[in-house]
């Protein structure tokens, strides 16, 4: 074998082994990052599903305004919220007074039982007509 041939055949596997070294530490990057590694979550617009996050005093965006409206349409106690997509003290009254109503640990935090107990109209069977159903579609609910 000619020392150029020999050159190129080295070279080769030299490329072949970083290729491999690069690809195995990608892989391993992204399995510690669906097992737990270190993340940082995605807005739950980003996600699509509002349902899959809590929401407390401070939180803001969208699915804070679904929540509003969902709060809205139970008629649970207190004025009506201004839809304006900011978690406050207002809002948290109000969730604090749907999870009353509902049997749910009143801790002002939207959290999976909270969801649970919005994404349900709560009469039935039928289309309720108070129900706020795209809010509650853009939220998640399975409904």
């Amino acid at each position: 074998m000619s020392e150029q041939s020999n050159e190129r055949n080295i070279m080769t596997t030299r490329t072949m082994r970083n290729r491999i070294t690069i690809a195995g530490a990608v892989l391993g990057l992204a399995i510690a990052g669906s097992v737990g590694g270190v993340a940082t979550a995605a807005p739950a617009e980003a996600a699509g599903q509002c349902v899959d996050y809590q929401y407390s005093i401070g939180g803001d965006g969208g699915c804070v305004a679904n929540i509003q409206t969902l709060l809205n349409a139970f008629k649970t106690g207190g004025p009506q919220l201004e839809v304006d997509g900011q978690f406050g003290e207002q809002t948290r009254t109000a969730v604090m007074a749907l999870q009353s109503t509902f049997g749910v640990e009143p801790d002002g935090v939207v959290g999976p039982d909270t969801w649970a107990q919005m994404c349900t109209p709560h009469m039935g069977p039928g289309p309720i007509t108070w129900y706020p159903y795209d809010a509650a579609r853009a939220s998640g609910c399975n409904i």
